[in-house]
């Protein structure tokens, strides 16, 4: 977890360097947002959560909070499972609107993280 924190931070440090001309906005809201996610063994349903977003010109980086359902197969768990995970968003692609993300997890049953990767779509209007 460490090492994932570590990298997170490095990229946005490292992103606004090479954006450091362009003036840099940030912002702290709930979006409506949609996204899927997977880890290779589940599939995670993502909702918009509260995030910190941090606005360039081409792209936009956030960090954020997923409520989720997460659909899997488990022993302890029943198949559908709501969870509460941690991690950053890309958002690209016509006015900032599609996303990728990276949420991370963590499971109580077997003391271990989950990093899942997906793809998702905002559905909020950008305010003007």
């Amino acid at each position: 977890m460490k090492k994932c924190f570590f990298i997170v931070v490095l990229g946005l440090i490292s992103s606004s360097y090479l954006y450091s001309q362009e003036e840099l906005k940030t912002s702290l809201n709930i979006e409506g947002q949609f996204a899927i996610s997977t880890d290779g063994k589940g599939v995670f349903v993502n909702m918009g959560g509260p995030n910190i977003k941090f606005s360039f010109s081409k792209f936009n980086v956030s960090l954020n909070m997923f409520p989720t359902l997460r659909f899997q197969e488990d022993k302890v768990k029943s198949f559908v499972t709501p969870m509460l995970g941690f991690g950053t968003q890309i958002y690209f692609l016509k006015d900032k609107r599609v996303l990728l993300a990276f949420p991370t997890y963590y499971n109580s049953a077997t003391n271990k993280w989950n990093f899942t990767a997906g793809i998702g779509y905002v559905l909020t209007k950008k305010k003007k």
